[in-house]
């Protein structure tokens, strides 16, 4: 063991800290400096010591020693430094209050001119223990982007490239540093060199994932992704393209994600489909066999899926590949997310589009299984979005024997159901669809709604305050059109209706006010 690495172990409980930040100070000791700061490197490599050598105050005389014309003294001092703050946050406080950051790049910026390999090194890595929420946004301001895009596009020494990017990594998510990044005039330098080092047969496998991470977080933002698709000409465009192609589930998984990340403009999404990626994208999320990465590659393919879905324009395009079959057969995946993506595809390919509704409403096995994901108690966006697709369905189509089929198999509970969820919107498309179902329903389909209790729970909702107007007009006219047909005329009458729609008269809302006056003319309720 190393003398410095043996002392640090022994001097655990000594209280020696003070001595070493009093001899720090000390200028009769500064030959000794440097061997002082190696010692404090050492220290820090025990957690127990980090906050022991911040709270001494060292901090100050170390970044002195940074600033040193003997190197080893600047060198043992950064070791210290990148140590102390080490998976630290007192560490990181105590050098960004003593002004480090600035002083931290200047090193790495000055050691690219000598060139000092070790020297760039050692900075870095004192940088990237030392990023935090409040180092970022110092590091930004000192134009961390830049430097780095520098290091990483045109500096060429493959040994400090691995601690570029890792740098890079934990600061993508930050909104200012993409911008700053893709401000850059070798942005498209960057995107090169990225597909250079994911095509070098010696890159390993950790390194590409990190790489096309940095691409998909900036395609994230919403500023970069402009700059970097620059309306489906930018240069990452074919560089997406290829790793969409690739045989490599990694790359292929990041292409989905990109293109998601893009898919957010109706623009945009035309512009990504004249490359022709649906055929892709859909053969993706074909199961193959069940490990981590093909999962998440069917989930990034499927989230890039749902973006285009948005899209009214483009729905025409998906469906016309065969969209329809390939995600309904998602339906009976265990996987949660899966289950969550294909339903949301669905329901949106769906809205609109009478046929395609009719496709999915025409399926025994498709509605059943729907209606089983209803009941998914675990993953409440399952349910949600089942539900919403359950009731996508009874709009769309207005089809009497479609909508029977649902009801014989539990479907009606689960849509009367939707008026008491804590989501305006999934309230609206319930009353909607029970809109729908009553106005078509014979009287089979008239006994299942009274069996599912459907009087009991619109009158409930409709005098509920907290519902929004649309939500109980659409339950005023579904009121409307129960009152002129038996059981539900006489369960309305029991269950208090008339007096309810007479106070609705003198509601806050012109919209319920004016429904509800017409109810009442309509029904010929009279005075309450």
């Amino acid at each position: 063991m190393h003398f410095a690495e043996l002392a640090a172990e022994q001097m655990l409980s000594s209280g020696i800290e003070f001595k070493i930040a009093a001899y720090l100070k000390d200028i009769d000791y500064r030959s000794s400096h440097g061997q002082l700061a190696q010692l404090i490197a050492e220290c820090c490599k025990h957690d127990e010591w980090r906050n022991r050598i911040a709270k001494v105050q060292v901090v100050p005389s170390l970044i002195g020693l940074v600033e040193s014309d003997d190197e080893k003294n600047c060198y043992q001092s950064l070791r210290a430094l990148g140590n102390l703050c080490y998976e630290s946050p007192t560490g990181r406080q105590c050098i960004a209050s003593n002004g480090a950051t600035e002083k931290l790049i200047s090193i790495v910026s000055s050691s690219t001119a000598k060139p000092n390999i070790n020297m760039l090194q050692v900075s870095l890595g004192c940088l990237l223990n030392y990023i935090n929420d409040c180092g970022i946004k110092e590091m930004i301001a000192h134009n961390a982007g830049n430097l780095l895009l520098f290091l990483l596009c045109d500096y060429q020494y493959h040994a400090i490239q691995e601690s570029v990017i890792e740098t890079i990594m934990e600061l993508i998510e930050d909104d200012d540093f993409q911008r700053q990044i893709s401000e850059d005039e070798r942005i498209n330098n960057m995107i090169s060199k990225i597909e250079q080092i994911v095509n070098d047969d010696d890159t390993d496998e950790e390194t590409i994932d990190n790489v096309v991470a940095i691409i998909v977080h900036l395609l994230g933002g919403n500023y970069s992704m402009k700059i970097m698709f620059n309306n489906g000409t930018g240069k990452i465009v074919p560089i997406l393209l290829g790793w969409l192609r690739d045989k490599r589930v990694n790359l292929k998984a990041a292409a989905c994600l990109g293109i998601g990340n893009i898919a957010r403009s109706d623009s945009n999404c035309k512009k990504l489909t004249d490359f022709e990626i649906i055929p892709n994208l859909l053969e993706s999320v074909k199961p193959i066999e069940d490990t981590d990465r093909n999962s998440k590659l069917a989930i990034a393919a499927l989230s890039a899926i749902k973006n285009l879905s948005i899209c009214s324009s483009v729905r025409p395009k998906l469906i016309n590949e065969g969209s329809i079959n390939s995600i309904s057969s998602l339906l009976s995946s265990l996987f949660s997310p899966t289950i969550y993506k294909s339903l949301s595809i669905l329901r949106l390919l769906a809205t609109g589009n009478d046929t395609v509704a009719n496709q999915l409403g025409s399926s025994t096995e498709i509605l059943t299984r729907i209606v089983e994901l209803c009941n998914v108690l675990e993953h409440e966006g399952v349910s949600s979005e089942a539900l919403r697709l359950l009731a996508c369905i009874i709009k769309e189509t207005q089809n009497k024997n479609i909508i029977t089929n649902i009801a014989a198999i539990g479907g009606i509970d689960h849509i009367i159901s939707m008026l008491h969820n804590q989501h305006t919107q999934l309230q609206n498309e319930g009353a909607v669809a029970l809109l729908i179902t009553s106005a078509v329903a014979d009287e089979c389909l008239h006994q299942s709604l009274h069996e599912a209790g459907i009087v009991k729970e619109v009158v409930k909702v409709v005098q509920d305050s907290n519902v929004i107007a649309e939500v109980r007009c659409n339950l005023l006219s579904l009121i409307e059109m129960l009152w002129k047909v038996e059981p539900h005329h006489s369960n309305l009458k029991l269950a208090g209706v008339e007096e309810a729609i007479h106070c609705l008269r003198e509601n806050d809302s012109e919209l319920v006010k004016a429904k509800a006056k017409d109810v009442v003319n309509n029904c010929s309720l009279g005075d309450a």
